[in-house]
């Protein structure tokens, strides 16, 4: 299917932004690049600074392939606040070629979100700063393993302010967002929607967000004909046979969704974003400065998120 689609319409053409080059940013790519260096229907633009491209092509063993294509941005066209950060002005960069129609999509090495505060001070993560820049309404965070799909609803917010972030209507906006994408992969997909409180409130012993909030956006997502089911008790969502229940599941926070997803296996771990005008897709680790220049980084997760941005260009293609 692949060859075929991209004899039809030209090769899929993925950008990889140059994440935090301190970290192990640059060996993740380079060694994603060799795995693609023999598929000629994929071209890979690296969008990176200068030093960052020395930094990856230090790490390179068997050189570039042919379609493999360095981008610098052009930082006269991006805002001053986004160009004081080389690792945004990438990602800012990358979104535009997507929209200008030179990429098909983007994948998002890891960046350091401490760091990078600092020069863009409303920066929590990849998923807040993409829907800002590409203005999108609704968005969810959605970590894809091979066994779980798990949107995470509030991001990264601390704790004690998830309740703040809580309401029916990014319940259902969420979901909604969830089923559009599972629809692709499954037909008449299950969403699971986890509770806020342990043992789901027990009745309001515990929390009063499962009947006041959770229970009345699934009672509505039923009427409207997507699939759901909950709350879910967190603590036994993920075992069977309640996972045996649902095809993804919807954390209400980051801790909540993220513990299951890591213990299933970091290496095989993909963030994608959903709600964006163009495809998004990340590994979903971190920066590891602990193991930068040591060779031993895993390019797995990098490879993962690469043939996911892969899949969902060509399902665009095939759908069109």
């Amino acid at each position: 299917m692949l060859k075929s689609t991209s004899k039809n319409f030209g090769p899929i053409k993925i950008g990889i932004t140059q994440g935090e080059i301190s970290g192990i940013a640059p060996e993740i790519i380079a060694k994603a690049i060799e795995n693609f260096n023999e598929d000629k229907t994929v071209e890979i633009y690296v969008v990176a600074t200068p030093e960052a491209t020395i930094e990856i092509k230090t790490n390179l063993k068997y050189g570039l392939a042919k379609h493999i294509v360095f981008e610098e941005p052009k930082y006269g066209e991006i805002p001053n606040i986004i160009s004081n950060s080389p690792e945004l002005s990438c990602i800012y960069w990358a979104t535009k070629m997507v929209l200008d129609g030179d990429l098909d999509a983007i994948v998002t090495a890891p960046v350091d979100k401490n760091k990078t505060s600092k020069t863009y001070p409303k920066f929590s993560g990849h998923t807040g700063f993409l829907k800002e820049i590409l203005k999108a309404k609704e968005v969810l965070m959605l970590m894809s393993t091979p066994s779980f799909k798990i949107g995470i609803m509030t991001e990264h917010v601390p704790v004690k302010d998830i309740i703040k972030h809580l309401s029916k209507e990014r319940i259902i906006n969420s979901v909604t967002l969830f089923s559009e994408y599972l629809n692709k992969i499954k037909q008449n997909p299950v969403i699971g929607i986890l509770a806020l409180n342990p043992h789901s409130g027990d009745g309001g012993l515990i929390g009063t967000e499962e009947m006041e909030i959770i229970q009345p956006a699934i009672d509505e997502l039923n009427k409207k004909q997507i699939k759901v089911i909950g709350p879910l008790p967190a603590d036994s969502a993920f075992v069977s046979p309640i996972k045996d229940s649902w095809d993804g599941v919807l954390a209400m926070y980051h801790d909540q969704g993220m513990i299951p997803a890591k213990i299933k296996g970091v290496d095989n771990l993909v963030n994608i974003t959903l709600g964006l005008p163009i495809i998004r897709t990340s590994p979903g680790h971190g920066v590891a400065y602990d193991i930068k220049g040591t060779g031993k980084a895993s390019a797995n997760s990098m490879i993962k998120a690469i043939n996911q941005a892969i899949d969902m260009v060509l399902a665009e293609r095939i759908l069109k």
